[in-house]
């Protein structure tokens, strides 16, 4: 799945880098309608109940260093362009302009907060 900030040829430039444990996620959107059909439309102020918490990854920190100084890298398998589960009731958002001049809302979580990477 192509974000706002992947170019024609595929290619993500995303304009942030994240830092130690944290990842930046740009939500998959809700779907528009609740069955495959397309029967039943869900209305735009209840589309924020039906999102699962899955997103895009489009930049992962390094890791964290513990209290003993010990360095703690993120998983390899992490990495931009990764469909992932989250916790979506995460609260930290930022606004960031897409290639296209559009603002998004991106979610910005810890690793801990990441549930799992889906497989396509």
């Amino acid at each position: 799945m192509k974000t706002p900030w992947h170019d024609k040829k595929g290619n993500l430039h995303f304009p942030l880098r994240a830092t130690f444990d944290r990842v930046f996620i740009f939500r998959i959107p809700a779907p528009e309608s609740y069955d495959k059909e397309k029967l039943f439309d869900i209305p735009d102020m209840y589309k924020k109940y039906y999102r699962k918490g899955e997103g895009i990854v489009l930049s992962v920190g390094p890791g964290f260093r513990d209290q003993k100084g010990k360095m703690h890298f993120l998983s390899e398998h992490l990495k931009p362009g990764a469909k992932i589960s989250y916790d979506k009731s995460v609260p930290w958002n930022v606004t960031v302009d897409g290639l296209d001049g559009e603002e998004y809302n991106v979610v910005i979580c810890g690793y801990k907060d990441v549930y799992g990477i889906l497989e396509n």
